[in-house]
């Protein structure tokens, strides 16, 4: 009987590994259509899909995608300083429940803040290697590649709003700049590249470069979207400026975004008759409501407009064009500014 080598030996038994659905040849077989006729899904032959975008012309005109667009650079806004922007921004995220997905579900393990001598500008949540990676909002992918500078497998998308979002440490692209997305749209898969200690999703929001804690806009635990539109005050680019911090002061306001109540089967209707139910202000102290039906708001301390507009979900543009003020007009205790 004639002995097989030791080398022949060991690669009969050695254990096979399937190859990843993301590895196997992607050919096109299929299409099929969605609610906006501008977008067509393509299934593709490893049981893979991505979203096709017809008619995308008319968004290479918007300003957004055009000023300050750099392909192979993180940084995009260099001639644009902190000292330029102004006091509050609003920011409209979504108008419809298919405009946002959370672009992972997860116990944060690193906040946003300061880590030793570093700033941490973003938040790090824990996964497994090839896990999808979902774009949080439509937009177009500015960067898309290996970031030699600890980013990794790094995409960072630009929103119509002028938010960026950044995804890095994946071990896979699976897009490429110049590229528009639709929110859910699976952007890459998570890994461990670059400056990481191990398989996590290191995720930042920003605007015209700056940063600022991504706890504001998504709670991570459960996915949900905090707001329809956030003020943006410029006291938050600041690394000591955290969400978690400031959210517990308003522990007594249900955010407009939950939908726990909601039916499984909900349309963008169903969504939007939520919010605006989820609006109407509770009966507390430094609230009234007169009877012709407009709400109002009793300064207190600490109150700052951005706040008071986040609060009631209406604008900052809003308030002031009701009370003849502007955003910089200081606030004093015990006025009584009028809310709708």
């Amino acid at each position: 009987m004639t002995a097989w080598p030791v080398d022949a030996q060991r690669s009969r038994t050695r254990t096979y590994t399937p190859p990843k659905l993301e590895d196997l040849p992607q050919r096109p077989i299929d299409t099929l259509a969605t609610d906006d006729p501008d977008t067509r899904i393509v299934l593709f032959s490893n049981n893979t899909w991505k979203y096709l975008l017809a008619n995308t012309e008319r968004y290479d005109e918007l300003a957004v995608y055009r000023e300050h667009w750099d392909t192979s650079q993180v940084f995009a806004y260099k001639s644009i300083e902190l000292s330029d922007l102004p006091p509050v921004v609003d920011i409209n995220l979504i108008q419809n429940l298919e405009d946002y997905k959370a672009p992972i579900v997860g116990r944060i393990f690193s906040k946003y803040g300061k880590r030793g001598r570093r700033n941490h500008n973003g938040v790090d949540i824990p996964l497994s290697i090839g896990e999808p990676i979902y774009a949080a909002f439509e937009g177009k992918v500015r960067y898309a590649k290996f970031n030699t500078g600890g980013f990794g497998n790094l995409v960072i998308i630009r929103h119509k709003n002028g938010l960026e979002t950044w995804y890095a440490h994946l071990s896979k692209l699976n897009v490429d700049y110049n590229q528009y997305v639709k929110a859910g749209q699976v952007i890459g898969f998570g890994g461990s590249t670059g400056r990481s200690r191990g398989p996590h999703l290191h995720f930042e929001m920003r605007y015209c470069d700056q940063t600022f804690d991504p706890e504001f806009i998504i709670d991570f635990e459960t996915g949900n979207l905090r707001y329809q539109t956030f003020a943006l005050e410029k006291s938050f680019f600041n690394i000591h400026s955290r969400a978690t911090d400031q959210l517990e002061e308003e522990d007594d306001f249900e955010f407009p975004m939950l939908t726990e109540n909601l039916p499984d089967t909900v349309t963008s209707e169903d969504l939007l008759e939520h919010i605006a139910q989820s609006q109407q202000p509770k009966k507390t102290d430094g609230v009234e409501i007169s009877q012709g039906d407009a709400v109002y708001h009793v300064i207190k301390q600490g109150d700052i407009l951005g706040r008071i507009a986040q609060r009631y979900g209406v604008s900052i543009r809003q308030i002031c064009q009701l009370n003849n003020i502007t955003p910089e007009t200081i606030l004093r205790i015990g006025r009584k500014l009028r809310i709708r």
